[in-house]
């Protein structure tokens, strides 16, 4: 029983003579011995890697991802869906699945992660989520496992279009953003 505040004494004594004796060391490589960061030879360290070499080891093969886009309803009746309720809409989803053995990380300069357009047959754009959208202007990432996919939904107003749905075929693109290689278009048809 006395052990213990003996114990705890000395235990005091040594913490106090370690704080007295701490002194500030530069962590450069002058001050560190050599073998602290160089592995040596031809094994890989962060501190002697070759950033050519790890930007390749983080660069996203888009071939590896599958996109798919998908709006319901399709067809679209306009009849039927003005009749559903006071503000009709459409659905659209946007996909991308990673068919490759590796995970990938997709990095993003903005909130942002996605982006799609509805064009009329003569060509003009009539709705376009980024105009609809404000966006935080924060870096984001993204990790997508093999197999795994990113699946982005908007329902869409028809009050919101720069002009009213008619009878006949739009153009639906959706890309990935900071991605462009990762798109997909589909078309919707409209009936009366």
């Amino acid at each position: 029983m006395r052990r213990i505040p003996y114990l705890c004494l000395g235990f005091m004594l040594v913490a106090a003579l370690g704080v007295a004796s701490a002194i500030d060391i530069d962590p450069s490589k002058t001050t560190v011995p050599r073998s602290a960061w160089d592995s040596g030879g031809n094994r890989f360290s962060i501190f002697n890697g070759d950033p050519k070499r790890i930007q390749r080891a983080n660069a996203v093969d888009t071939s590896s991802f599958e996109t798919k886009l998908e709006v319901s309803p399709n067809p679209l009746s306009l009849r039927t869906v003005k009749a559903a309720g006071p503000n009709p809409s459409i659905k659209v989803t946007f996909s991308v699945r990673n068919h490759a053995k590796k995970t990938y990380t997709l990095s993003f300069p903005t909130a942002q992660r996605w982006d799609f357009r509805i064009i009329n047959a003569a060509g003009a754009v009539i709705y376009a989520y980024t105009d609809d959208h404000e966006f935080i202007q924060t870096v984001g990432t993204s990790m997508v496992n093999q197999g795994d996919k990113l699946a982005y939904t908007e329902s869409v107003d028809f009050g919101d279009m720069n002009e009213p749905l008619t009878p006949g075929i739009y153009k639906i693109e959706a890309v990935m953003a900071n991605y462009p290689e990762m798109k997909a278009q589909m078309q919707l048809t409209v009936e009366d």
